[in-house]
């Protein structure tokens, strides 16, 4: 049975996070994957324009599409935290590390996506893996995580896999050690196969009229 393949994206440090697990987890992840599953990974830089497009370059940079697409940022809560949708206005109050701001860029025009993922179901997987705190968001912080999730739902649906952004806790709540086991279960998850692959149409993540 052929591996199932999934690219894993993270960030690198940015303003004052001295070390960001989200990169070292891709990393990882891609050094000792779930079994059955092959892992690509990126380290993207932490910029509303140059995440998007360095994302882009994963994927065109793949020997066809993969299975299924992670992303992942850190935060500043305890916890893990999944998110439902990617808004297409940024209005974090904090620039990227080349200097912009979310609201310098013109609103996307196709309006809030939303993963058409079953997210108790992973929800249900990171508590089952150990972690002790996974909540689901409604709102991915309109910052650089924000931007590279919209982008990251749009190519899911034009590939028609499955797509998910996970924002993980810092280091000195959880240390990249301890996170590792609880990912790669949800990496695991997230790569199986879906009913749709057998044949039937993928479900489109959901666009929203709301900007």
């Amino acid at each position: 049975m052929p591996l199932a393949r999934i690219l894993v994206t993270g960030f690198g440090p940015f303003l004052s996070v001295e070390e960001n697990p989200s990169g070292s987890l891709a990393g990882a992840l891609k050094n000792d994957p779930p079994e059955g599953v092959e892992v690509t990974a990126r380290v993207l830089p932490v910029s509303f324009e140059a995440a998007p497009a360095h994302l882009a370059a994963a994927l065109d940079a793949m020997d066809g599409a993969p299975d299924a697409l992670l992303a992942m940022g850190v935060h500043a809560g305890e916890g893990f935290r999944l998110e439902r949708r990617a808004r297409a206005v940024f209005d974090s109050h904090k620039p990227d590390s080349e200097g912009r701001w979310g609201a310098e860029i013109a609103a996307l025009p196709e309006g809030t996506l939303e993963s058409s993922l079953d997210f108790e179901d992973l929800r249900s997987t990171l508590l089952a893996a150990g972690a002790r705190q996974a909540s689901i968001s409604e709102n991915a912080g309109g910052y650089v995580c924000e931007r590279t999730y919209h982008a990251l739902l749009s190519h899911g649906h034009r590939l028609g896999v499955a797509s998910l952004f996970l924002h993980v806790p810092p280091v000195v709540a959880l240390s990249t050690a301890e996170q590792l086991p609880i990912v790669r279960s949800l990496v695991a998850r997230v790569a199986a196969p879906r009913p749709e692959a057998a044949g039937a149409p993928p479900i489109p993540p959901h666009l929203s009229e709301e900007s």
